[in-house]
């Protein structure tokens, strides 16, 4: 499948899409991404160790293969009528990097590095006047989830339903009717640009801007598609399962790339940004890594000891009270709190003690107490220094 090399000049015979990349007709999304990733590094023309007007002319090959086998409608095109398939998406004079709506794969490639500043950085690049086409990237969407708090310790694997917008399908997200090719701007013929020379004596200014009648992109829709009305996208819910580790605070936010909204023409998809909200727990006050709450133990057992039952935010804890506990004593029972996020020795729950006071007594158990103690308790020194205080004898 080959003719003379539109968007090429005569100097290299058009070759087959799949054959410019090395793949098989049936090959995936993923395998076309690699095999141009792994050629652009091999022919950019600054590191290229091939004749630089070679480089560029097997660069600019490939990165057409890539502009039509990376989307799907043009790719369908492509493989139902060949080159005559497509020829509507591109200029005149066939494609131009004015066409190359996958600067971001570059961009995901090159990085900032000088290598992509000069191919796509502004005009006048090493391609004869290549102007980056703007490329939208999605927008980020913001959701927030309401967790138990005891997902901060054993973390969660919560479903949420993510509303945003997504490429639509009726038209491929070109915007237009049943997906048909874009008429070429008359304006600025597929350029984006419009360029203007004023004579001023003998010297000419040339002034080059935004093409008005197409806004940049170099081509405009002429019948919109009834279903997405020519944006392109169009509202969706997704479900997601988010992985909430263990050891996260009321608030953080978690960022999951690419579940934002569809980014056209040929953008990445925003993030998705994930707040977390951990509902409080009763008789629970968290503070970092560490863990708060109160009990009550009854009389007896703070003047004789013993053991309680006490809650945590796992299994209940047996929890061993000295002889002789006074109200408000704080228990610390290791590694009762919350892990961290970043490792180390999980925190700790402080419990603090309150004692139970009877409100009244029997006669007898006031007979066993005035027997036990000597008599009439009182207060020494204007503060309680224990319970009680046996009298002198």
């Amino acid at each position: 499948m080959t003719r003379p090399g539109a968007g090429f000049g005569a100097r290299m015979a058009k070759r087959d899409y799949y054959e410019v990349l090395g793949l098989a007709r049936g090959a995936s999304t993923d395998e076309i991404k690699s095999a141009y990733r792994r050629l652009a590094r091999q022919y950019h023309p600054d590191v290229s160790k091939e004749n630089a007007k070679v480089a560029e002319e097997k660069f600019k090959e490939i990165s057409e293969a890539y502009e039509v086998l990376a989307d799907e409608e043009k790719r369908r095109r492509y493989d139902q009528l060949g080159f005559s398939g497509v020829e509507s998406d591109f200029g005149p004079g066939g494609f131009t990097w004015q066409n190359f709506t996958h600067a971001q794969d570059l961009e995901d490639l090159l990085g900032a590095s000088p290598l992509f500043q000069q191919l796509f950085g502004s005009f006048g690049g090493p391609f004869g006047g290549f102007v980056r086409r703007d490329v939208t990237r999605g927008g980020d969407v913001e959701i927030g989830v309401r967790l138990p708090l005891r997902a901060a310790v054993e973390g969660a694997r919560p479903t949420v339903e993510v509303p945003h917008s997504t490429t639509c399908t009726a038209c491929g997200g070109n915007g237009a009717k049943d997906g048909t090719a874009l008429e070429t701007c008359p304006e600025c013929r597929g350029q984006g640009q419009v360029r203007r020379v004023q004579s001023r004596g003998f010297a000419q200014v040339i002034s080059i801007s935004t093409c008005p009648r197409c806004g940049g992109a170099g081509r405009r829709i002429l019948e919109p598609c009834p279903v997405c009305k020519g944006r392109g996208e169009v509202a969706t819910r997704e479900k997601i399962e988010l992985r909430v580790p263990p050891g996260l605070e009321d608030g953080t936010v978690l960022r999951i790339p690419g579940h934002g909204s569809a980014g056209r023409p040929g953008g990445r998809p925003g993030d998705l940004y994930v707040q977390l909200a951990f509902e409080p727990l009763e008789h629970f006050r968290r503070d970092g890594p560490d863990l708060y709450s109160e009990t009550t133990i009854p009389l007896s057992v703070a003047l004789l000891g013993g053991e309680v039952t006490v809650p945590t935010l796992e299994a209940p804890a047996e929890l061993k009270i000295p002889a002789g506990t006074q109200p408000e004593t704080q228990f610390r029972l290791r590694g009762r709190g919350f892990p961290r996020p970043h490792g180390g020795a999980r925190g700790d729950l402080l419990l603090t003690v309150h004692v139970e006071i009877p409100r009244s007594l029997s006669g007898k158990e006031r007979e066993l107490l005035r027997e036990a103690f000597g008599g009439e308790a009182r207060p020494v020194g204007g503060r309680r220094e224990s319970l009680f205080r046996r009298r002198s004898s």
